[in-house]
């Protein structure tokens, strides 16, 4: 699925990514507080990864995770709200993919202790880019136009958490394991608190999300399996008793 195609089913103003993209390009050139990609290969590639969405069977998998013996030995990746869930567990991720719409106090106390931000550009969050943005430390930059602006790139992906499974394998991990991915039709307590309209538009954007990461995980020669306990993804799945890595 394209974004030409998103912005259509869902009826997105394009011209607002645009703008979000320009400001956080223009924010970018005045701080020294963007990494280089090269750090990045060095910290994902070869690497085994556990990327934690904020869906509703997040805390069931975390504790499932927190009992193995290699847990700690995992770059961990968070899908913005899972942050919260993270910092509670006094988990501090290696690495945050967010647009600004979590616990925006989990995301600063995980930064300032060192972890690395991947925040995303979009026509709802200039406000939040504006406001937040200046005050992070260790920082990519992401859009979902073709743009080329500074400091900014495009890995794929279209919600928190099908971007941070697309901006991990572009890095090339040895493995990547899903955990609080559950694509079904309820939202996580650590998404964001919604009702109504936005509701049903969330879980329309959590369907495009659930189709890119099946689409990217059918393309991939990396090894991406699903631990969610109750996942709908259609993609290689481990039973729960099985080693994780």
């Amino acid at each position: 699925m394209l974004y030409k195609d998103i912005i259509q089913i869902l009826n997105l103003d394009e011209k607002k990514d645009v703008k979000s993209a320009k400001i956080l390009s223009e924010i970018s050139c005045q701080t020294d507080e963007v990494i280089n990609l090269k750090y990045i290969k060095e910290k994902i590639a070869g690497k085994n990864i556990i990327i934690f969405g904020a869906g509703p069977s997040l805390m069931l998998d975390l504790e499932r995770l927190m009992k193995l013996k290699n847990f700690s030995g995992f770059v961990k990746i968070c899908a913005d709200g899972a942050a919260k869930a993270m910092i509670e567990q006094k988990i501090i991720p290696d690495f945050i993919v967010s647009d600004l719409d979590g616990d925006i106090d989990a995301i600063k106390e995980a930064n300032e202790k060192g972890t690395i931000l991947v925040v995303h550009a979009h026509g709802d969050n200039i406000e939040a880019i504006k406001t937040y943005v200046p005050k992070f430390k260790n920082l990519i930059l992401t859009t979902q136009t073709n743009l080329k602006l500074k400091n900014l790139h495009n890995f794929g992906g279209f919600t928190d958490g099908d971007r941070a499974l697309f901006f991990a394998l572009k890095f090339k991990p040895k493995v990547v394991i899903l955990v609080g991915m559950d694509f079904g039709s309820k939202i996580g307590k650590y998404s964001k608190k919604i009702s109504g309209e936005r509701y049903r538009f969330k879980l329309k954007k959590l369907k495009i999300g659930k189709i890119l990461i099946e689409e990217k995980c059918a393309q991939s020669k990396i090894n991406v399996c699903d631990w969610t306990k109750n996942g709908h993804l259609k993609i290689k799945r481990l039973a729960p008793g099985c080693s994780v890595c």
